[in-house]
């Protein structure tokens, strides 16, 4: 899988990396050039080379090369000739004539610190070819030449590291079966950083036209189609969003609502490149707002991730205060919907050197992201980190071929953890960078949590009309919110992320509304849950059921996971103070009558208690057992018993 920069607004990240390489290698250059001359150069050889210095000081590389060459035909042992051939060489990318210069530079001199670069660049010749053991012993032997403790020592360090980790990597390569997203997605000559909606339906990407204007665009799965991965004919994502200018890498929440991309040197632009958010309503997107200045600095700041709800934000940034030279930063929504001042990810994730691309998985705790910081495959590599509460876990490279030698870049993992998106520059061999997908193997796989989703519409039961509601997603096992997500007051439509075998409360609420609850359990033969979800206006004799209220067979004593609803209706009448209610128990018809009766009494009396407990005046609240005299489903299964089996509130 390959990636090679084509782009100076999304790509400034590998521009800045060879622009880096360049400045060592000058460096090195000026390093060999304060070494004294060959001692034993003839009088005409000298001032032969002292010319070609000249010309190479003046930068006239050919007139240089013809000089340094005819140095070495009178004097064909010279070995500062040779070196300057092959640095002159090296600048034109002839790999053939680096190498034949090097390897005579090398043989004469092998252990002057003058060959300390000649040597690292031998390693990194046989390492791109792959030959890990050769570039191996080149590193090893330019490490023993740099300066100990030096960042020429460290580079070396680590190109030691990466011999040794690319020679088992390919020995155990990963099964990648990688497919074209075909001619209908990649319509342009370049097109990257792909992502995708939480139910797999919409993708958006980042494209380069003729006129090298970068813009975002939006394609949709075609349903009922022959083939898993045919799209429809990509459209610019919003009038609102793309301009002139450049826009592109971008993110989206799961439900496809909320976008952040970045835009570069924009009027309202606080740096270099800035990220912006957009919202989606119906079909329309919002006008782009700078996400301000708590979130964009004088620097640079790109290349964004929102987690499935949109409440956490991951970016790569050059700002002060990091570990290196780019990061990876994180922020977070606030109660008050500002975001937080971002916080740096630490040393697990970010290195003296540079990472890049974050992509927070939908589950919320698996990170993958590019550097080129750890021993890798060469130049930058895909990297997986999991979060336990705040700490992230020690990075693991993602493995060979997803990592090759080329720089890879911007991988996108589906939320049910079965395929990957991302670009690849190198399969076509003419020079274009298109979208393609693979299976995510087994062993990476093993590496993700999957998610499933719950998908549907919010409406008024009695109109049908959409409505934009407030959606809180608890784990009844840890009674702790796991996700806030809303419904679109055009469409009512809502996606809401489920972490794979959790045990849910749902629940939905509008001002003027009753609220809903909901229950249901995610397991692996769930891929997703389909809630249409109408809601009860505050109107007299209106009833909701409590679905989330838990209690022990043949007990009215309130479960633990009952406190989560039970908050929810405080919280309710906390908010409507005029409104009184009747808590009602009801039974599926196991047992006697009078039993049920008596029990489902208990039941309803103890919700009502819960309520007084918590500060609500008791003539509020009303209870009433009603045994199995009104059940809402025949009680000829145990699902429907179950249904029987409720508690329910109604305005009085």
């Amino acid at each position: 899988m390959e990636n090679v920069v084509t782009n100076p607004q999304v790509y400034e990240y590998s521009i800045m990396h060879r622009a880096a390489l360049f400045l060592l290698f000058f460096f090195l250059f000026i390093f060999n050039f304060t070494h004294a001359q060959d001692a034993t150069l003839s009088r005409k050889a000298r001032e032969t080379y002292e010319k070609a210095q000249e010309a190479w000081q003046a930068r006239k590389l050919p007139d240089a090369i013809a000089l340094f060459e005819k140095v070495l035909e009178q004097e064909p042992n010279s070995y500062d000739a040779n070196l300057r051939l092959a640095q002159i060489y090296e600048l034109q990318r002839n790999a053939d004539l680096t190498k034949k210069y090097y390897s005579k530079a090398i043989q004469l001199r092998p252990s002057t610190p003058q060959s300390a670069a000649a040597l690292q660049w031998m390693g990194r010749y046989h390492f791109e070819a792959q030959r890990y053991d050769s570039a191996q012993v080149y590193f090893e032997r330019a490490l023993a030449l740099f300066p100990a403790k030096s960042s020429l020592a460290r580079l070396a360090e680590k190109a030691i590291a990466s011999s040794k980790f690319a020679r088992e990597a390919v020995k155990n390569p990963l099964s990648i079966q990688k497919r074209s997203l075909g001619d209908t997605i990649n319509f342009l000559n370049t097109q990257y950083f792909p992502v995708m909606t939480a139910d797999n339906e919409t993708l958006i990407f980042t494209g380069l036209t003729e006129n090298r204007d970068e813009n975002i665009y939006t394609t949709h799965r075609i349903k009922g189609g022959s083939g898993a991965d045919r799209w429809d004919v990509p459209e610019e994502i919003s009038a609102s969003i793309n301009t002139t200018n450049n826009e592109g890498t971008c993110s989206v929440s799961a439900d496809g609502r909320t976008l952040v991309f970045t835009a570069c040197n924009r009027p309202d632009g606080y740096g270099s490149c800035d990220l912006y958010i957009a919202r989606k309503e119906g079909k329309d997107w919002s006008a782009p707002l700078n996400l301000g200045q708590e979130i964009n600095t004088r620097d640079w700041e790109s290349q964004p991730s929102l987690s499935a709800d949109g409440h956490m934000l991951y970016f790569a940034s050059d700002r002060k205060g990091g570990q290196g030279k780019r990061d990876i930063w994180v922020t977070k929504l606030d109660e008050k919907g500002k975001w937080t001042a971002p916080k740096n990810l630490g040393a697990h994730i970010n290195t003296a050197d540079e990472e890049n691309a974050p992509f927070i998985h939908a589950n919320g705790r698996t990170l993958f992201y590019a550097s080129n910081g750890f021993p890798g495959m060469g130049g930058f590599d895909i990297f997986i980190s999991q979060r336990t509460d705040t700490i992230w876990s020690q990075s693991i490279n993602i493995g060979y071929p997803i990592n090759t030698i080329a720089d890879q870049v911007g991988l996108f993992i589906a939320s049910d953890g079965q395929k990957a998106y991302y670009t690849d520059d190198g399969s076509e061999g003419k020079g274009r960078s298109l979208l393609y997908t693979f299976n995510l193997p087994q062993q990476v796989k093993d590496m993700i949590v999957p998610t499933r989703y719950a998908k549907g519409k919010v409406f008024d039961k009695k109109t049908n009309t959409p409505l934009a509601s407030a959606i809180d997603l608890f784990d009844l096992k840890t009674q702790q919110k796991v996700g806030e997500f809303s419904s679109d007051g055009k469409t009512g439509s809502f996606l809401a992320v489920l972490n794979n075998g959790g045990e849910y409360a749902f629940y939905v609420s509008k001002t003027g509304y009753l609220f809903k609850s909901l229950s249901f359990t995610v397991n692996d033969s769930t891929s997703f849950v389909d809630l249409d979800i109408p809601l009860e206006a505050i109107e007299k004799d209106r009833a909701e059921v409590l679905n989330n209220i838990f209690f022990k067979t043949g007990e009215y004593s309130l479960d633990e996971k009952s406190k989560v609803e039970l908050g929810k209706m405080v919280d309710f009448l906390g908010k409507n103070k005029t409104v009184k209610i009747e808590i009602s128990g009801h039974t599926d018809d196991v047992g006697s009558d009078t039993e049920n009766m008596e029990l489902s009494r208990q039941r309803a009396q103890s919700v009502q208690q819960y309520l007084q407990q918590s500060g609500i005046v008791a003539d509020r609240i009303t209870f009433k057992g009603y045994g199995e005299t009104q059940p809402v489903a025949p009680n000829d299964s145990q699902e429907n018993r179950q249904k029987n089996r409720r508690i329910e509130w109604r305005i009085l």
